[in-house]
């Protein structure tokens, strides 16, 4: 890996951090009903996927299998909370 990559790895990390803080931060200020919450998160979701699904269609599987594992990270939080 080159030192520019490494740079732009860097900033691009920051900037997936910030996003996450201004989403989070969006969902705190309104305290959303879970269901309004999760409604709002898979039409984010459902955005992301159709813009990239665009523009990068040959990485359809590789964003679809990301979403699936990480929906089951979710998932298994979730049930490990519930317990």
């Amino acid at each position: 890996m080159s030192k520019g990559n490494s740079i732009q790895d860097k900033e691009e990390g920051r900037k997936v951090k910030q996003l996450n803080q201004e989403i989070m931060l969006v969902f705190e200020k309104h305290a959303a009903p879970f269901g309004h919450a999760s409604a709002s998160l898979l039409s984010v979701l459902y955005f992301i996927s159709e813009r990239y699904g665009k523009s990068h269609p040959e990485n359809r599987k590789i964003l679809s299998d990301y979403f699936r594992t990480e929906f089951d990270k979710f998932l298994k939080k979730l049930a490990e909370q519930q317990q």
